[in-house]
């Protein structure tokens, strides 16, 4: 009788056991969808900021296109809503947690970051000359991967993933200092012939920002959704 009632509470233990490490993995699934659909939406985003970019570019508008990073938030809170919402009662894990508010604590920042730029950018064109102008504007890329590259390694250090933390320091710095001493325009300068060489510069300048950003949504962020997705 004693065999049988010891038998029966580690059986009890072996499904309580079961359930949790099956409840831990649904919510590292979920986690990876949304992380996996973050990738895909701002890869998908950078690709068409940088056509839109190259297309306004010929008519001498420089830039516009990024005010479409404003969507992005939007696009992606309402594709993973749609593929998450079977999940949608799943337990709240650790992990999941603390990928999501890393990411999402980064989003706030960026997206405070990018209004205050584009507030500042337009006061100073209108009341401030234009060479203290061009001095103090604000370079909004380098900071932008700055923190991407923060929250990747972040969630690197969180998912337990070396190569993801060694990425996210060296990405996340080389590009700050790619992108702040504008490497990329000075390289397609140096390249170029000398007819249209500003046209050149504003576009690099345009387009290569995106280029970056592609990059680290795919390492960053669709790859480390993809292994939490495939995760057995």
């Amino acid at each position: 009788m004693e065999e049988t009632k010891n038998m029966t509470a580690e059986r009890s233990l072996e499904i309580i056991t079961q359930q949790i490490a099956q409840s831990r993995r649904s919510v590292s699934k979920v986690t990876g969808q949304s992380l996996f659909i973050s990738g895909i939406c701002t890869m998908c985003t950078a690709v068409i900021i940088a056509i839109i970019n190259y297309i306004l570019i010929n008519n001498a508008i420089v830039g516009l296109g990024h005010l479409l990073w404003l969507v992005l938030p939007i696009v992606i809170w309402i594709f993973s809503r749609k593929y998450n919402k079977d999940r949608a009662h799943a337990p709240v894990d650790i992990v999941g947690s603390l990928v999501a508010k890393t990411w999402s604590t980064f989003a706030w920042f960026v997206i405070g970051f990018f209004i205050i730029a584009l507030i500042w950018g337009f006061v100073a064109a209108r009341f401030l000359p234009l060479e203290s102008y061009a001095a103090t504007q604000i370079k909004v890329t380098p900071v932008i991967v700055l923190l991407m590259g923060m929250a990747i390694t972040i969630t690197g250090h969180i998912l337990k993933q070396r190569w993801l933390v060694i990425f996210g320091i060296a990405a996340g710095l080389g590009c700050f200092v790619w992108e702040h001493f504008g490497m990329g325009q000075t390289i397609v300068l140096l390249l170029s012939d000398q007819p249209h060489l500003s046209l050149r510069a504003a576009a690099a300048a345009t387009m290569l920002p995106c280029l970056t950003i592609f990059v680290f949504a795919l390492v960053g962020l669709m790859l480390p959704g993809l292994m939490l997705k495939k995760q057995k």
